[in-house]
């Protein structure tokens, strides 16, 4: 009876084995896809931004550039993390900056994004409020700004850059996440303050 029960369960494990291998085979499959699709949107991403580097690089150095090619050039170096360089070029997109005042608001972001990856962080605060002044709903710059003071324990002015986040986007979950953070940082030591 042992055997018969040793045979039939070695029957039926040799049933189940090509099932097995069959979803096995399948799941790594698709892991190996979307990994292909990843990586060949990333080249292609990559190459995009080349050429558009390189067009707008071109101009530049044949001095052809405008205000909007130094910005879309100090936006392609930012997305390479190529922070001094999308610096220099947002700067000129500033100094020669001839459209809408709505627009460079997006500008004044951009550039404080850099001058916070460069570590320049009061650089930073100055570019932020000077897109907001500029654009008081771009909830962008005003969560950069929230971000920038929160990274110098500046809660309280933190706190205040998320709640404007807030009255434009209710329900924007990275202001709502620092805002509560910041909240309780000023509650906490506000408690210790007064003890």
């Amino acid at each position: 009876a042992v055997l018969y029960q040793n045979v039939a369960m070695a029957d039926m494990a040799e049933g189940l084995e090509t099932p097995v291998q069959l979803i096995y085979l399948s799941t790594l499959l698709g892991f190996l896809v979307v990994g292909a699709y990843l990586v060949v949107r990333q080249v292609l991403i990559r190459r995009e931004l080349e050429e558009a580097a390189k067009v707008l690089g071109d101009r530049v150095r044949n001095q052809e550039a405008s205000a909007e090619d130094y910005f879309e050039l100090g936006v392609i170096l930012l997305r390479k993390k190529l922070f001094t360089q999308a610096t220099t070029n947002l700067e000129k997109a500033l100094k020669s900056w001839e459209g809408e005042p709505e627009e460079l608001a997006q500008v004044h972001n951009a550039l404080g994004y850099s001058y916070f990856n460069l570590e320049k962080t009061d650089a930073a605060i100055r570019e932020y409020r000077k897109a907001v002044e500029l654009q008081p709903g771009y909830v962008t710059a005003w969560n950069n700004l929230g971000d920038v003071l929160e990274r110098q324990r500046k809660y309280q002015e933190a706190y205040d850059a998320y709640q404007e986040v807030l009255a434009f986007a209710p329900d924007n979950i990275v202001a709502r996440t620092r805002s509560d953070f910041c909240k309780t940082r000023i509650d906490r030591s506000q408690g210790i303050g007064s003890s």
